[in-house]
């Protein structure tokens, strides 16, 4: 087992201390151990001090689900087709672009992605983002 001890700060975590224990076979037997083990960091190896640990080893059941069957809905013998939504244009984005100056192009993109390539609903929806009484 490999342990490592961090000291919180406001900006980032920085490493104060670790140690390295090996596990005593005992506790895989049953048996808990409650020992201080040494912590090494800048000061040198087994001089930053000390740390108590209890440590425990318990085996749990396994839990095992009963088989379920799962039942889909009946769609119909007819695969059904979807149809692709038109692909959305570099002048479509470049045109509504032109209209909005102050909306990021990437804004623009997802919107007229969203009315599936349909710049007259893009341009409705991009109006309303825009209206002077939505800005905060």
């Amino acid at each position: 087992m490999s342990m490592k001890r961090y000291l919180k700060a406001l900006v980032e975590d920085e490493k104060i201390a670790f140690a390295r224990i090996t596990i005593p076979e005992s506790v895989f037997q049953g048996h808990t151990v409650d020992e201080w083990f040494p912590l090494s960091g800048k000061l040198g190896e087994e001089k930053e001090g000390t740390i108590n640990l209890i440590i425990a080893y318990t085996t749990m059941p396994m839990l095992t689900m009963p088989y379920q069957r799962i039942h889909y809905p009946y769609l119909g013998a007819a695969p059904q087709h979807f149809s692709t939504p038109p692909p959305v244009t570099e002048a479509d984005v470049n045109s509504i672009q032109d209209m909005f100056p102050n909306v990021d192009k990437e804004v623009i993109k997802t919107v007229l992605e969203s009315k599936h390539g349909n710049v007259e609903s893009t341009v409705s929806a991009l109006l309303q983002m825009t209206e002077p009484e939505n800005r905060q």
